[in-house]
């Protein structure tokens, strides 16, 4: 059994209170559902678990059984449930996502399903040669004529992504929506609504190839997950790009930006409360990466809040590892500290706190590590739990290689769920692309372990 003792210093008289955490993965990894082999598969199909705690409490999960691509986040998924806290877990009819996500106070359940991208058909374009120094290439797209981008970046498949000032765009593509999901109270299924979002300097980004061909328009639902925060607004991130126009100097910026939105009326509406722009400079913010994408946030008790962004991102880089940064608020989200490296790599951060005050983040590729608050307000952090090595683990493989890709290496997805299970224990759901089938042979495969955090409560009498 894996564990890690967090001692904390608490200064003043003596009291009764939390003098440290200790924080251990409980029994072996459960698998959810396996699908092909690494080496048949490769990357997208099996992997992207989200989990959700129903009303109930038990836990429900979505494995993403597509490949990875855009025009492909809205595929079907298979669904999966446990009632016992991971123990067992059986597939589920996917109806059982409209149960999925933020319960109101009227009991109302809302969520922010993902939306594929939109093939371009019909529509044509111009390109930078037509930007000219009178700066008339600015004006509004008129009828189905995509403007002159306001920037573009390539990645290494090929790909470009052109970025436009939403303004700027065909009428149909000016205004920014959501998709919501929401299961009225009382109701057996739930009704598909489009929020409206208010989103300053919106950018839509195009991706195609070879010029202007096969253009595809990138979906900008967001890709976090939904919290209730202590105002009784829905809030939930989201990130802008690739590539985006930056709000205060309203110049093209090549990285990701993080955002968070917050609702106060269910989930109709959407205001942006926050945006994390990159502030690469080469030396804290790598000039290679791919700014802050990825992102997750959390409410601590002391009134603040807490923002974990990843960066590394390979399409653009050719990095698969890069810094996780971390940033907090004290005035509700409207401003915030110069974003800390947190961590060496960390490809997809989720944030939680249990009931008993513990507050935890899950962080991966390479690996997967789980780090404890050691005084449970994001100041001072544990050193990692350790899930899934960072190491090389290509050996694992069916059929191992003498020279391992990236991936080959690390053998797992680093996206996962992380999600409360009990007063004290969480579930961290994750893919393992080299877990043995009945017959001994390596599939990707979803697995939940189980990650408990208890307090050391005693006396403490510190000196002075």
């Amino acid at each position: 059994m894996k564990r890690i003792v967090l001692a904390v210093c608490l200064i003043g008289w003596a009291t009764t209170s939390v003098a440290g955490w200790v924080c251990e993965c409980v029994g072996e990894p459960v698998p959810l559902c396996q699908g092909p082999t690494w080496e048949k598969a490769g990357w997208g199909p099996y992997q992207f678990p989200r989990a959700f705690v129903l009303e109930d409490g038990h836990v429900v999960c979505s494995v993403h059984v597509s490949r990875d691509a855009i025009t492909n986040y809205a595929d079907p998924y298979r669904w999966f449930e446990t009632r016992d806290g991971g123990e067992t877990w059986r597939e589920v009819a996917p109806e059982v996502a409209d149960r999925c996500g933020v319960c109101l106070a009227n009991g109302d359940v809302v969520s922010f399903p993902l939306e594929n991208s939109s093939v371009l058909t019909g529509y044509t374009f111009t390109g930078f040669e037509k930007r000219l120094p009178d700066g008339k290439w600015r004006a509004p797209a008129e009828g189905k004529r995509f403007p002159v981008p306001d920037g573009a970046r390539g990645d290494l498949f090929g790909s470009v992504a052109y970025a436009y000032l939403a303004e700027r765009l065909p009428e149909e593509f000016r205004s920014a929506s959501w998709l919501v999901r929401r299961l009225r109270a009382g109701a057996s299924r739930a009704e598909d609504e489009r929020a409206a979002v208010d989103w300053p300097m919106l950018t839509r980004v195009v991706h195609a190839h070879n010029g202007f061909s096969n253009p595809v328009l990138k979906a900008i639902c967001p890709k976090g997950d939904a919290k209730l925060g202590p105002d009784g607004a829905i809030w939930v991130s989201c990130f802008s790009g690739e590539g985006h126009i930056d709000p205060e100097t309203r110049q093209y910026s090549p990285y990701y930006a993080a955002e968070l939105f917050r609702s106060e009326d269910g989930g109709r509406t959407f205001t942006r409360r926050s945006h994390m722009g990159y502030p690469a400079d080469g030396r804290a913010y790598p000039y290679a990466s791919g700014g802050f994408s990825d992102n997750d946030f959390e409410f601590l008790p002391d009134g603040s809040m807490i923002w974990f962004m990843r960066s590394n991102w390979y399409g653009t880089t050719g990095e698969e590892q890069s810094p996780m940064y971390v940033t907090r608020s004290t005035d509700m989200g409207r401003t915030w500290t110069m974003p800390e490296r947190f961590s060496d790599l960390g490809t997809f951060p989720r944030v939680i706190r249990l009931k008993n005050g513990a507050l935890a983040v899950m962080y991966g590729r390479p690996g997967l590590f789980v780090r404890v608050s050691e005084d449970g307000c994001g100041r001072q952090w544990s050193e990692p739990l350790e899930l899934l090595t960072a190491g090389d683990r290509s050996s694992l493989a069916n059929r191992p290689k003498a020279n391992p890709s990236f991936h080959d290496w690390d053998g797992e997805c680093g996206n996962g769920a992380f999600v409360p299970v009990s007063e004290d224990t969480a579930l961290a759901i994750y893919g393992d692309f080299y877990w043995p089938d009945a017959q001994g042979v390596k599939r990707k495969t979803i697995l939940a372990r189980k990650i408990r955090i208890r307090p050391v409560v005693g006396t403490v009498t510190p000196s002075r």
